[in-house]
């Protein structure tokens, strides 16, 4: 066999070259991490920002074009590891537990972003029409807001909220009381506010929310309404059915929040204010599909 040189008092390393079963299940299951595993690292920083720019797009678009890279990493690595030179030196990344070690470390880092700093979400029924249609993602930030969770798990420190995050006129992830499902609304009214919500618009501490009225086509009116410096569209229905006077007191530490399509929306009109500790974030960027439809009653 090959005789391998060595220098007095150094580590004599056997050969190597990376094992074909490992390299494929690597590459189905770690993707770009096989590459580090054969020896290849400019080959993971090329595939890496590819993927994750994938991963973006199915996201978005609703597609599953991060399957193919279960297929494409694998037969790459497999051609790279069939022809491998054994007298490469092998370095501390070439081996399969620093792959798994560091996909596992990513992975740590996109949760944690994502259970303490920002998440995306879509938006899943017409209640805040004219503002948010079915379909359209956002991206809520949940740094400074009460719940946090992990796997079904509330985390230490859910119950704490930065009050001042949440204003007047925003837009507002929460759970709304004795539910489990996310809700999407506008942050109407705080503690200790007092609103009526009248035929004419909602009227907050005695003083009427400004607003004008910008259509009125195919029994959809849609007005511009402002409220702590937010300006924000909202739609009514000629065809809903005309609502008494409703008045309500937000108790101290709740908030009372509405949709904008204010007649066809479930909102704290009907299951009450909700409690700070539910607020999971607020929404801080918005993108609209291109197959997104317009605003329909």
């Amino acid at each position: 066999g090959p005789r391998w040189p060595c220098m007095q008092g150094a580590v004599v390393l056997s050969p190597w070259n990376p094992r074909l079963w490992l390299t494929v299940l690597l590459g189905i299951v770690l993707q770009p991490f096989v590459f580090l595993y054969v020896n290849r690292p400019r080959l993971f920083w090329g595939y890496l920002p590819v993927t994750l720019v994938v991963a973006g797009i199915d996201w978005y678009f609703e597609l599953a074009l991060t399957l193919a890279f279960s297929l494409i990493c694998p037969l790459h690595a497999v051609l790279i590891a069939r022809r491998y030179d054994v007298s490469t030196p092998r370095r501390w990344f070439n081996r399969a537990s620093v792959a798994v070690g560091l996909y596992l470390a990513v992975m740590l880092a996109i949760l944690g972003a994502r259970t303490f700093l920002y998440e995306p979400y879509q938006v899943p029924s017409a209640s805040m029409h004219p503002t948010l249609v079915e379909g359209n993602l956002f991206v809520a930030q949940k740094w400074g807001f009460a719940h946090r969770s992990l796997f079904g798990f509330t985390l230490p420190g859910s119950d704490r909220l930065d009050a001042a995050r949440l204003q007047r006129g925003k837009v507002y992830v929460f759970y709304p009381p004795d539910h489990d499902m996310l809700y999407v609304k506008r942050l109407i009214a705080l503690p200790g506010d007092v609103i009526a919500l009248t035929p004419d618009g909602v009227v907050i501490n005695g003083e009427r929310l400004p607003r004008e009225l910008l259509s009125d086509t195919d029994g959809v009116r849609i007005y511009r309404e402002q409220l702590g410096g937010q300006s924000y569209r909202v739609q009514q229905l000629d065809s809903a059915a005309q609502q008494p006077i409703q008045t309500f007191r937000v108790p101290e530490g709740h908030y009372f929040f509405l949709g904008d399509n204010r007649d066809n929306s479930n909102d704290s009109r009907y299951w009450g204010s909700v409690a700070a500790e539910r607020v999971v974030g607020e929404m801080i960027w918005l993108a609209s599909k291109p197959d997104a439809a317009a605003p329909a009653p």
